[in-house]
């Protein structure tokens, strides 16, 4: 299996994980917060892997995953850091979840202005993912309504959201290039499986 292939698996693995978490988030919101750092700790580290492992792939428009090396390397360093620090750290994670999915907003605005200069239908929808994402973000670090079950709305949509914008960036901008021999020549094609 080639390394953009299990970058894109990876990315959607994570979006589906992040709709878990969003899910759960405004479910169960009497889950302790030691519990929502050390799972926070965990997905914000195989993210950064994901991402890092996504930069390093073969991406044939190098749109998904052209700000992943410094993004992967700093959600790693977040992560640890949640997870070792976790007691101390309580009180940054919205704070700091709203930053990151704000982050990831403005990153892949810049993704959908390249997307559409490569000519690809999708970079409408990328934007406007990216703006509702951004949106979010700034709910989760502002918390303009200070409520318990406002705050677990907010975050768990801001999850949901920002694992919908990841999906369908990498679905629709990532394409794997496959190689079949067809009468003796080597034909490449571009598939989204």
């Amino acid at each position: 299996m080639n390394r953009l292939r299990i970058a894109r698996d990876g990315y959607i693995v994570i979006s589906v994980v992040f709709y878990i978490a969003g899910i759960l988030y405004m479910l169960l919101p009497s889950v302790s917060t030691m519990a929502v750092c050390i799972c926070s700790g965990i997905i914000l580290t195989a993210y950064g892997i994901v991402k890092i492992l996504g930069y390093f792939s073969n991406d044939l428009y190098c749109l998904a995953f052209q700000y992943d090396l410094a993004c992967g390397l700093l959600l790693i360093v977040v992560g640890l850091i949640v997870l070792g620090c976790n007691e101390r750290f309580q009180s940054y994670l919205s704070p700091g979840l709203g930053l990151l999915i704000l982050l990831d907003a403005l990153l892949k605005i810049q993704t959908s202005k390249d997307a559409r200069r490569f000519g690809l239908e999708t970079w409408k929808q990328i934007l406007i993912g990216s703006i509702c994402v951004g949106i979010f973000g700034v709910l989760i670090i502002v918390k303009p309504f200070p409520q318990i079950q406002s705050v677990h709305v907010i975050n768990g949509c801001g999850l949901l959201a920002e694992g919908l914008l990841n999906h369908m960036t990498v679905l629709s901008t990532v394409k794997i290039v496959k190689a079949n021999c067809k009468g003796g020549e080597h034909h490449g094609c571009i598939s989204n499986d």
